[in-house]
């Protein structure tokens, strides 16, 4: 392994890691990530798209406040010396990674604060876990740049608790990453697009007819929003005079429950509250879990379409046809 004298999270961590394929990207790319698909992250290192900024992330946040209390924690463990060390891969400078912890037998060490729900996941599922897997092939990627052939991959809970796994590299499983981040790295050298998943990646307008008809359409969209926005937050004001004007005048009527005085009719009447079905069910039947049972007779479901207005420059209309280098996502 080359090492990388960096700073990691320092500008220039992030264009170091930017202009190469790192181990975080490696389960982006064999498809096991469930924050980011291939092509987001081929969207990315091509800059037509900016990578989101997820640095006020709170699970980002705990990782990095809690990286120094697992070192120690690992430290102890195997009474060594483990440093954070960024490094290239001796036959291959494309790939690259940035370990939490290099030990004396030149081992990496990968340090995870996950929240409660991934945390229980690995718990009960072990090695089968959909977490686990993802930040394996993480784990393998970093042996594969320090020429290991196994790593430590270590997940903290706050509480103290700790679950250590070894990942061991084969060489079946190091010939298939080295395969596959090389066709990835050629799909953005040569801006050739990885299929999309409509239901994670975002649609981004094919040609400049296209183009000009959704940027004409956003702007006139943003115009209206703007207006309908305006008039909605003075129909608010004239809702909450309207409830301080009732208010006074059902005062002024003392026990009576009608009036019809200066074109305002009133009627006041009482309403029947409503049934606490969920409630009635479990006192009748405490041993059944009626409300998944009634799961199946649940209707068919119906797309919705929500629009709001977006502060994110996420798309970037107009890209080079040299490769940019862009800010990539960490976790």
């Amino acid at each position: 392994m080359k090492v990388i004298d960096l700073n990691q999270r320092s500008k220039e961590w992030l264009k170091w890691r930017s202009q190469g394929i790192t181990a975080s990207d490696v389960p982006i790319i064999l498809g096991l990530s469930p924050y980011k698909t291939p092509w987001q992250l081929w969207a990315e290192k091509t800059g037509k798209i900016n990578a989101p900024d997820i640095s006020d992330n709170p699970h980002v946040q705990r990782g990095i406040r809690l990286e120094d209390t697992i070192r120690q924690l690992a430290e102890n463990r195997y009474d060594d010396v483990l440093l954070p060390v960024c490094g290239e891969y001796l036959e291959w400078n494309v790939l690259r990674a940035s370990l939490d912890g290099f030990s004396f037998d030149e081992r990496p060490f990968e340090f995870k604060a996950p929240c409660d729900s991934v945390w229980q996941d690995i718990k009960e599922n072990g090695i089968d876990s959909c977490n686990y897997r993802m930040y394996e092939a993480q784990v393998h990627t970093q042996c594969i740049v320090s020429g290991a052939k196994t790593g430590q991959l270590f997940f903290y809970n706050e509480d103290g608790r700790v679950q250590e796994f070894t990942v061991t590299l084969t060489p079946e499983k190091k010939s298939e990453i080295i395969t596959v981040v090389t066709e990835f790295h050629n799909a953005v050298i040569n801006k050739k697009a990885p299929l999309t998943d409509p239901d994670r990646d975002w649609f981004i307008p094919d040609t400049k007819n296209d183009w000009f008809l959704w940027g004409g359409n956003a702007d006139l969209w943003r115009l209206n929003n703007h207006r309908i926005q305006a008039l909605k937050d003075e129909l608010k004001a004239l809702d909450r005079e309207q409830r301080e004007l009732q208010e006074s005048m059902v005062a002024l009527m003392g026990p009576f429950m009608q009036a019809d005085v200066s074109g305002v009719k009133i009627t006041r009447y009482n309403k029947k509250g409503s049934i606490d079905y969920q409630s009635y069910l479990k006192d009748v039947l405490p041993d059944r879990k009626v409300v998944d049972e009634l799961e199946s007779y649940r209707k068919t479901p119906r797309e919705e379409v929500r629009f709001s207005r977006s502060e994110d420059d996420l798309v970037n209309v107009d890209v080079d046809d040299v490769v940019t280098n862009v800010k990539s996502g960490y976790f």
